[in-house]
């Protein structure tokens, strides 16, 4: 289009975000007969994917299991058929959960392939309703109002972790969870604005040229998604930890051009406090995204989120995500690049040729 310009896709598409998970979350609750059906019997749930479908995948491990006690783990699409007896058990009814975006990724079709001629009962989610992983799972949950034209994800990736989300309330019949997820549109887009100006804030340091993104439990997999982001839209250098396991080694990088963005929990927080002032004593910067800080926090942090939601922490995860998207966007322009369009990647990713 004529009066395009480069970041637009992805502009919109972080900013529409509450809108989106608005109309996701009754597609998803819909299907609540189906999703329980499909877990009666199950012994573990594997999860697979690529990319940014991995990516939710680590988000919706730690969830499902703590909500449901069914034993939970995720693995890249490409092991479970190229590597499959470190993948599978023949002794446990497992059923796998297949994240793809464009639902054609070949890794993830031929995982949904091999999973299916074991007679490994498959869960489907992706935003194209005419891939093969929906027209070939057992059950399909197709997020179609978090579609996207960028090729970096961002609204899918929310929307991918929010729907693991609620497939846990709804395995688990935990209405106070399921109504903690509700909330979570209103609550974006309460705040959308703060993540915004914080995001663009701290993506225009230009000095700022190495990036760590540090969460544990239900965290971890939105610092992997995290560094994502900065290795497809800005192309600097950057990592993803568990939050303690950063001191094990990747500290040695920290200096004053590094930003350390911590996402804080609640079971493991006065560790993570002290995770936060240990990183400023070592010269870097330190990005505390937060439900609510309390004054230590505000003293050691050097940028600072609070969500404000009250929820808790198996719920609130997706709400940890725009800022640092919006973070991502505003130092790519500030590089001179189109984060659209990130150097040597597609839409997605098709190696069957």
């Amino acid at each position: 289009m004529s009066d395009y310009k480069p970041g637009d896709f992805i502009y919109e598409e972080i900013s529409s975000q509450a809108d989106a998970w608005e109309q996701l979350i009754p597609i998803i609750t819909a299907k609540r007969d189906e999703i329980q059906q499909l877990f009666e019997g199950i012994d573990e749930v594997l999860f697979t994917g690529c990319g940014s479908g991995l990516n939710a995948a680590m988000s919706g491990v730690p969830i499902l299991q703590s909500q449901t006690g069914i034993s939970s783990r995720e693995v890249p699409a490409a092991e479970v058929y190229l590597f499959p007896k470190s993948v599978l058990l023949s002794n446990r009814q497992t059923l796998a959960i297949l994240l793809s975006r464009s639902g054609e990724t070949t890794e993830v079709v031929n995982a949904l392939d091999y999973l299916q001629d074991q007679g490994i009962r498959t869960l489907g989610i992706t935003c194209s309703v005419n891939s093969p992983l929906a027209s070939r799972s057992d059950l399909a949950l197709v997020l179609s109002p978090v579609t996207e034209r960028a090729v970096a994800t961002t609204r899918s990736v929310t929307g991918m972790i929010l729907t693991l989300q609620l497939i846990a309330a709804i395995v688990s019949e935990d209405e106070t969870y399921l109504n903690e997820l509700q909330r979570l549109p209103a609550l974006c887009e309460s705040q959308m604005a703060s993540f915004h100006d914080l995001g663009q804030s701290i993506g225009e340091n230009t000095f700022l040229t190495k990036y760590a993104f540090v969460g544990s439990g239900p965290f971890f997999g939105q610092a992997h998604e995290s560094q994502l982001k900065i290795k497809e839209m800005v192309l600097l250098p950057a990592d993803a930890y568990p939050t303690l396991d950063f001191r094990h080694g990747p500290q040695s990088n920290v200096d004053s051009q590094m930003l350390i963005t911590v996402f804080l929990s609640d079971s493991a927080q006065v560790e993570e406090h002290k995770f936060v002032r240990d990183m400023n004593s070592l010269g870097g910067f330190t990005w505390v995204i937060c439900d609510r800080a309390d004054d230590q926090l505000r003293e050691n942090a050097n940028f600072l989120l609070e969500v404000n939601s009250g929820l808790s922490e198996l719920a609130r995860g997706v709400l940890y995500m725009p800022a640092v998207q919006y973070m991502a966007y505003y130092r790519s322009l500030s590089c001179g690049l189109n984060p659209d369009e990130p150097r040597n990647l597609s839409y997605w990713v098709d190696t069957s040729g």
